[in-house]
């Protein structure tokens, strides 16, 4: 039926590319590149499993390009629409067909439609086993058909809105051709990054031009990629003739998302939407090195002043035609674990449930190969429903000592300790017992999930184990999860303040010094035992051989403890500088009194070795005067010897018959 509309409208099918365009169309000048789109071609083109969650196509994510265009993170920014996503779909700007592969999966009937002629023909490649997908060619402002739609995306599109029309406003004009393509009741949904999000304060450069305060500044030209704040957005959105929309919030953005947050959970007083926020800050592909204030710190306060949506990094909307259309979903909050073995994917949401609130995980389905699962070490353990534990997990209480100025071992050694014992007391509580001794203990196999970010401490005080996935079926030992513990707040955090002492600013100087002031001295045996258990989770659960970890990077710095900070006050920095210098200089003079100690013990060593060869050639003398005497002993023997037996002899002679005397 679809191919009918198309071909009305003047559109052909190219059999060799099996895609859909005007016989004159020639495409729009946009690419990633001639070499990133070749590679992602011919990934895609030798690739058997090319599903959503394929694990063939994660373990070609090696760069952000082969991560935007093949991650099935990618789908995640729509898996809360999934009950709608059925019917006729009118993906606009399918690129190379990441969100295409997944509305086919859903079983819509799908045009995607893709401006240049090289990503539609990757985009078909992708979906060249769905038959309910059709790709067409063409720029979204020259496409005319006589079909409306059930749903149409917008998905990293609006923004590009002035590069490719010749109109006055262009974003307006895209969102008024999308409502003239829906049905009656059809929704439009659209992804787009926030001119004003918290993390383009923070520093990090407009994803687009790739400048910091770029889009904070308006600085935006009629020939360039534009994004928008949420005020103005809901304006246009309204301005274009739609009834309603709503403002969701995807984090860490739109582009690989894994935690989608809703209005209903922002303004819910018993749930706490900005832990999930901020658990997730770290996994963006693209937050620079540095940032000029710590997010996991504003965030909480962005949140309690009601400004969640206004600085999002990035929006998910969904508008409507009509105003009876009830775009609430009762959810408070989605989180997505997709970046790993298809088998192991699964949805969380929670949602309310009378006066209380649920928290629901079903595993994804999943149109991937099957995948064999051998390892005799470890299992999965399948998701189920859970109650939903209002308070603050341990990870918070990090986040507050190490993004705060000058914090000291101390500090830390106080917090990991609490954390041991925390865990030792839910170990008990479960009835399992342990030894006595912190080195020798052996935890229950589903402790290997234990991390601070799955501790949470209720209102009442009350310590919960949460999220318990994986699990070792010989156990795990304590010192292991320490180093897991350690190392994972290690990578949580975007940004760590400087420490008092500089020694704690790199992963090793922090590891070793926390392990070691809580009486663990690990070995380097110790860690390659460490890395060894990482890289068979880390394959186990993402189905990737590539996940091998062969160095815990104790060298590199804390992130934000590299240098200084960027627009760090020059006072801040001077006082950091002597600070370092005041702790090297007493370094150098500790090493310098053991070197002057070493050469005492030297000169000391010299002497008595002098002494001992002046001896022992004086002995040597007196030994050698000691043989002349004994050989000049010997010889007078003899000669006495000698000259009795020659009397004796001749005495004989004379007289036969006398006696002979005693010798």
């Amino acid at each position: 039926m679809m191919q009918s509309f198309l071909s009305q409208a003047g559109y052909i099918s190219n059999a060799e590319a099996d895609i859909w365009s005007r016989p004159e169309y020639c495409g729009i000048a946009y690419s990633d590149g001639d070499e990133v789109e070749q590679r992602i071609e011919q990934i895609v083109r030798s690739t058997k499993d090319l599903s959503v969650l394929s694990s063939e196509l994660r373990s070609h994510c090696t760069d952000w390009p082969s991560l935007y265009h093949l991650s099935g993170v990618r789908a995640n920014i729509l898996r809360p629409f999934e009950s709608d996503l059925n019917g006729h779909i009118l993906e606009v700007g399918a690129g190379c067909g990441a969100i295409s592969r997944y509305l086919g999966e859903c079983g819509a009937t799908v045009l995607a439609l893709e401006g240049s002629l090289r990503r539609a023909a990757i985009a078909r490649l992708r979906t060249r086993d769905q038959p309910n997908v059709m790709v067409v060619a063409e720029q979204f402002d020259q496409f005319l058909i006589d079909q409306k739609f059930d749903v149409i995306t917008l998905i990293g599109v609006l923004e590009y809105a002035n590069l490719f029309a010749t109109v006055e406003h262009p974003a307006l004009a895209m969102l008024e051709h999308a409502r003239s393509l829906l049905k009656p009741n059809g929704k439009l949904i659209i992804a787009i990054e926030n001119q004003l999000g918290l993390k383009y304060f923070a520093g990090a450069p407009e994803d687009h031009l790739g400048q910091s305060m770029y889009g904070i500044e308006g600085r935006y030209q009629m020939d360039e990629p534009q994004t928008f704040g949420r005020r103005f957005l809901s304006e246009l959105i309204h301005q274009a003739g739609f009834a309603k929309s709503e403002f969701l919030i995807p984090f860490p953005d739109y582009k690989l998302p894994v935690c989608i947050l809703t209005a209903e959970g922002l303004n819910a007083p018993d749930f706490d939407a900005a832990e999930l926020a901020c658990q997730s800050i770290t996994k963006d592909a693209q937050l620079p090195e540095r940032t000029l204030f710590s997010l996991e710190r504003s965030l909480p306060v962005v949140f309690l002043n009601g400004l969640a949506v206004d600085l999002a990094n990035s929006f998910l909307i969904v508008a409507a035609n009509s105003s009876e259309d009830d775009l609430r979903s009762g959810s408070l909050a989605y989180y997505f674990s997709t970046d790993r073995r298809s088998d192991f994917c699964k949805e969380t949401i929670f949602v309310r449930s009378d006066e209380s609130i649920l928290v629901k995980r079903r595993a994804l389905p999943t149109n991937s190969f099957p995948e064999p699962i051998e390892n005799a070490h470890l299992f999965f353990q399948p998701p189920c429903d859970l109650a939903y534990f209002r308070g603050k997990t341990l990870y918070q209480k990090f986040v507050a000592i190490v993004t705060r100025p000058d914090w000291s071992i101390k500090e830390i050694q106080h917090y990991f300790s609490k954390y041991l014992e925390i865990i030792l007391e839910i170990v008990h509580s479960e009835g399992h017992l342990c030894s006595s001794q912190l080195q020798n203990i052996l935890l229950p196999g589903d402790y290997l999930d234990a991390i601070p970010s799955n501790i949470v401490m209720t209102d009442d005080g009350k310590a919960v184990y949460i999220d318990r996935e994986w699990c070792a079926l010989q156990g795990i030992s304590l010192d292991y999860l320490l180093f897991r513990a350690i190392t994972s707040l290690m990578k949580g955090i975007s940004t760590f303040s400087q420490p008092q002492d500089p020694a704690l600013a790199t992963r090793g100087g922090f590891l070793l010094a926390v392990m070691n002031s809580l009486g663990f001295s690990p070995t380097d045996e110790d860690f390659s035992r460490f890395l060894w258990m990482e890289s068979e989770l880390g394959i186990f659960a993402s189905g990737v051989e590539s996940r091998v970890f062969t160095t815990w990077s104790p060298d590199a710095s804390l992130p934000g403890c590299s240098g200084s900070f960027p627009g760090e006050a020059l006072e801040s920095r001077l006082k950091r500088t002597e600070l370092a210098k005041s702790v090297a200089e007493k370094f150098a003079y500790e090493r310098l009194a053991e070197i002057q100690r070493l050469q005492t013990q030297l000169v000391a060593t010299e002497e008595a070795k002098d002494y001992a060869e002046s001896l022992a050639i004086d002995r040597l003398q007196e030994l050698q005067q000691l043989q002349g005497q004994l050989t000049q002993t010997r010889a007078q023997l003899e000669f006495i010897q000698s000259s009795r037996g020659y009397k004796l002899l001749k005495i004989i002679r004379l007289d036969p018959n006398r006696r002979r005397p005693d010798v």
